[in-house]
């Protein structure tokens, strides 16, 4: 049976350069599997810039079992920059409309849509996903023990009204039940620290939470998400 994955890498060279590098390996490995890259690139600042000039290479070396579909934006004033998650968010109509038709030109002997892959950045395009009655899995491409924390700090905040931007300075020390010893406050990462950062971090783990978990997803190391368990594979 043919199937067909959908990545959603993040806006970014970085992000796209190890999702293209993904692909191309998951598609080596099974000639049944055909993979679809949704690209949503960064307004352009000109036409030569190093990114431009990647998707530009990308898309026009589509083959029949992997293929680029780069969207449309519009270009923004080089003095002004929306927040990552604030741009991802406006490009959902877009996105769909990749989807629809890759969903629509789907013939007899056409590969089946079997599940989305989105980057940990693009974790709110799940509600596209969603729309289309597919699984959505994740590529998170920070270690373990960061995305165990983000979990867990989610949890307290949600469950148990615990800020850790309001941290008292008597607290030294924090317990997750992952590690097998306490993690020093003054070790967490400042965007957890930060009341402008922490929102969009809370956010981001209850998005991880609704995402799909398949260990056959990753060929070696990664972490895979499901409910409210992480898993390094």
């Amino acid at each position: 049976m043919k199937i067909q994955l959908v990545f959603i890498p993040s806006p970014g060279i970085g992000h796209l350069r190890s999702t293209v590098e993904l692909a191309k390996r998951l598609v080596r490995s099974d000639d049944r599997l055909w993979i679809t890259v949704i690209i949503i690139p960064y307004p352009s600042i000109s036409d030569d810039d190093v990114e431009t000039t990647y998707i530009a290479s990308l898309t026009t070396a589509s083959q029949d079992r992997l293929n680029y579909e780069a969207i449309s934006v519009a270009n923004q004033p080089t003095d002004y920059q929306e927040p990552t998650q604030v741009y991802i968010e406006k490009q959902k109509p877009q996105v769909r409309d990749v989807v629809a038709r890759i969903f629509h030109s789907t013939g007899v002997d056409s590969p089946r849509v079997a599940g989305f892959v989105v980057d940990m950045f693009c974790s709110s395009m799940i509600d596209v996903v969603n729309e289309f009655g597919v699984p959505c899995y994740m590529v998170y491409t920070s270690n373990a023990t960061c995305l165990g924390i983000t979990l867990h700090i989610q949890r307290m905040f949600d469950e148990k009204k615990y800020d850790v931007s309001e941290l008292e300075d008597s607290v030294n020390e924090l317990e997750f039940p992952f590690l097998t010893r306490p993690y020093p406050v003054k070790c967490l990462p400042d965007f957890f620290t930060s009341k402008d950062w922490l929102a969009f971090f809370l956010a981001q783990a209850r998005c991880f939470r609704k995402m799909k978990e398949d260990k056959r997803l990753c060929d070696g190391g990664g972490v895979g998400i499901g409910g409210s368990d992480t898993e390094v594979l």
